[in-house]
């Protein structure tokens, strides 16, 4: 523990927007606000030590809420996470200083952003998300997902297997009335309990990389879903599967997946560039391809029963081979017994082709897509869009229009669109990124942006798609 405790004092050098400063190792005056707090013991022995400080006035400040990007730079400094991936969250921009750690939290794979690509890194961390970070860094086993709270209903189906792992260990506790709490916000004495109690059970110390669980000869039998017999209570095991995995069309830089689920629950996938060997299930939950792997696109997103599920992979590069790994878990935590495989080849690029395009944030009416024509240098150009909405029950993404249909504002039966939902951007700077707001959306609805660049005179880019999602 004492190289633990080594590592983790270099680590905590520079954390100044978590923590405060780092003083000199020494007896710490005690915070006048941590007097009789349940952390008081914890948090007065780290400024003993002279992991952390408090602030000027003499608070610690253990119930402020800690941020998304806060936190993520918290591990990587414990954990010495130091390589880096791109990042493709709208959200977290290269001039912020929470980029880098980003991108630290991005290649070590133990974080996830949100459907529309953002990471939110000025939000609060909840307490469900605390313990998903947990299980991905110490690389623990999600399979069992009860637990004994009494507000485990609301646990997130996609965060029971890391709450149950966790608590299971005492890594994170709950609270005295029986109540778990997994969307309150994590305060910054709890994070210090869950720096500390990882540690616990992290044998590497701060500065090697953490060993992930062996895996298992065998899949784990999962708990029985609703099986065959009478009244829907039976005992047959129900595998989560997935069918039809195919892609309603590949442009140069997006491309638009779709599937069907046999069970409720969520998908998970990933993508990564070339023919790479199929990954494990885990691999794929954890947002990985496998070992040495670049993972060019991930994600997950809910899944009914017997429904179409699809979804929009960004941030690829022109004319590449890839192949989309995917995998079920249904609502008791079960996930599929190997991922399905999907290889398709984008679009090769052109002077004017569209070269990035992802969603933004979301609200309830409107929605964001940004976008980037042609590379720095080019001359300026000109994208068209139309919006429709997702269609569950079209299994293969017949409904996309093609580029004339979307250069004329029409959906793929030749209609015009409504006038809010198809636009022009008529002079787009080359290589620079551009968002594009979208109105007169419904709430907590889905919808299909298509885009398409172009010149008029009968020369048009590979349709790109982005999903955006209303609150």
């Amino acid at each position: 523990m004492k190289k633990f405790w080594r590592g983790l004092l270099t680590g905590m050098l520079g954390i100044g927007m978590v923590f405060g400063s780092l003083s000199a190792a020494s007896a710490a005056p005690t915070p006048k606000d941590i007097q009789g707090h349940w952390a008081q013991s914890k948090v007065q022995d780290w400024l003993d030590k002279g992991y952390l400080t408090g602030y000027p006035d003499g608070t610690f400040k253990p119930n402020k809420a800690i941020t998304r990007a806060e936190y993520v730079a918290l591990i990587n400094r414990l954990f010495s996470f130091k390589d880096t991936a791109t990042v493709t969250f709208t959200d977290v921009k290269t001039s912020s200083w929470a980029y880098s750690e980003v991108a630290k939290a991005v290649k070590a794979g133990y974080i996830r952003g949100y459907e529309n690509n953002t990471f939110r890194p000025g939000n609060p961390i909840t307490r469900q998300e605390a313990a998903v970070i947990a299980a991905n860094v110490l690389r623990l086993s999600n399979d069992t997902t009860s637990t004994t709270f009494k507000d485990a209903a609301q646990i997130s189906i996609w965060a029971r297997g890391a709450v149950a792992a966790t608590a299971n260990l005492k890594i994170i506790n709950g609270y005295p009335n029986g109540t778990f709490a997994p969307k309150k916000s994590l305060t910054r004495a709890e994070a210090v309990n869950i720096v500390g109690n990882s540690a616990a059970h992290y044998s590497g110390g701060a500065s090697a990389t953490p060993t992930p669980t062996p895996t298992p000869s065998a899949t784990p039998a999962p708990t029985p879903s609703a099986g065959t017999g009478g009244g829907g209570g039976g005992d047959t095991v129900v595998y989560p599967t997935v069918s039809g995995a195919t892609y309603s069309h590949v442009g140069a830089v997006t491309a638009d997946v779709y599937l069907t689920s046999n069970v409720t629950g969520s998908v998970y996938y990933v993508v990564a560039p070339g023919t790479a060997a199929l990954p494990t299930v885990n691999d794929v939950y954890l947002g990985s391809a496998g070992s040495g792997v670049a993972v060019a696109n991930k994600g997950f997103k809910a899944a009914t029963a017997g429904s179409t599920v699809s979804f929009s992979v960004y941030g690829l590069t022109a004319d590449t081979n890839y192949s989309a790994f995917i995998i079920l878990v249904d609502q008791y935590g079960n996930k599929s017994l190997s991922a399905a495989r999907l290889d398709f080849k984008t679009a090769a690029s052109t002077v004017t082709g569209i070269t990035y395009a992802a969603p933004g944030a979301s609200t309830t009416v409107t929605s964001v897509v940004y976008v980037t024509y042609g590379a720095v240098g080019n001359p300026a150009g000109q994208i068209r869009y139309v919006v429709i909405p997702s269609d569950p029950s079209i299994a293969t993404g017949a409904a996309a229009p093609n580029a004339v249909q979307v250069w004329n504002g029409q959906n793929a039966a030749g209609t015009a669109v409504g006038s809010g939902w198809r636009g022009t951007l008529p002079t787009v700077a080359a290589g620079t990124r551009t968002p594009i707001t979208i109105t007169g959306l419904a709430s907590g609805k889905e919808y299909k942006v298509y885009l398409v660049a172009g010149n008029g005179s009968g020369g048009y880019s590979s349709v790109e798609v982005v999903t955006v999602q209303t609150k």
